[in-house]
């Protein structure tokens, strides 16, 4: 009964902060994350997300990408994604409101190092970007660890896990420039061994500024392979 109590706690106290400062922005972002099993080596990772200025409205992007990945082994994993993105700029007033669109290819590599109970995780994108027949390249890196809060290796129902990570990118095309810093943190819970929920926070840092950005998940993982030996 406390673990649920914590969860209840923790995500009241995060709502709240973010609904005290929406003065100055504070935004959220609404994401759904699904890995589809095929094969031992095979898998479909699809991503939807809802990002918003405010947590609760002024939308800032929707998109959609599916990736096709490969699993080397274990604990390496390749994969290309095709992807559709629409941007819309910041603005009070609704009419005022422009959007673009933008279509993204990218090739990721991911590299999972498990150090007893925690897991370490380095991932590389690169990415091919379009806006408008406009061409731009970004290269990414990503490090993550997930830490089990009340489990040691397989999570059950009921598992809670803390997350956090780092993301730097930097454009590459037309020009090398930094384009932002990605600082995260959340709580996770595992309503069963294939379905969890994390609810954390996001410190994004630019040239032109920082952003603060609530993360809300939703991670389903599905099996369909006919022999998972």
């Amino acid at each position: 009964m406390r673990k649920y109590l914590l969860l209840f706690l923790m995500l009241s106290k995060l709502v709240a902060v973010a609904q005290e400062s929406q003065y100055d922005y504070v935004g959220a972002w609404y994401i759904y994350n699904g890995f589809f099993k095929f094969s031992n080596k095979f898998e479909v990772f699809l991503e939807a997300q809802s990002r918003n200025y405010e947590v609760f409205s002024n939308t800032e992007s929707i998109f959609i990408k599916p990736y096709y990945n490969y699993n080397l082994n274990e604990n390496v994993q390749f994969g290309v994604s095709t992807e559709f993105h629409r941007h819309i700029a910041f603005a009070t007033d609704p009419e005022l409101k422009t959007s673009e669109k933008e279509f993204r290819t990218a090739l990721q590599a991911i590299v999972a190092q498990p150090l007893k109970n925690v897991s370490l995780q380095h991932r590389y994108r690169y990415e091919f970007r379009n806006f408008s027949s406009v061409w731009s390249q970004r290269i990414r890196y990503r490090i993550q660890v997930t830490v089990p809060l009340n489990y040691k290796i397989t999570p059950e129902k009921g598992s809670f896990f803390f997350n956090t990570s780092n993301e730097l990118m930097v454009n590459a095309n037309p020009k090398w420039e930094f384009d932002q810093n990605r600082l995260f943190m959340a709580l996770g819970f595992y309503f069963n061994p294939s379905l969890n929920f994390q609810l954390g926070y996001m410190f994004i840092s630019r040239e032109d500024g920082t952003d603060q950005r609530l993360q809300v998940f939703l991670t389903q993982k599905l099996d369909f392979r006919k022999s998972k030996k």
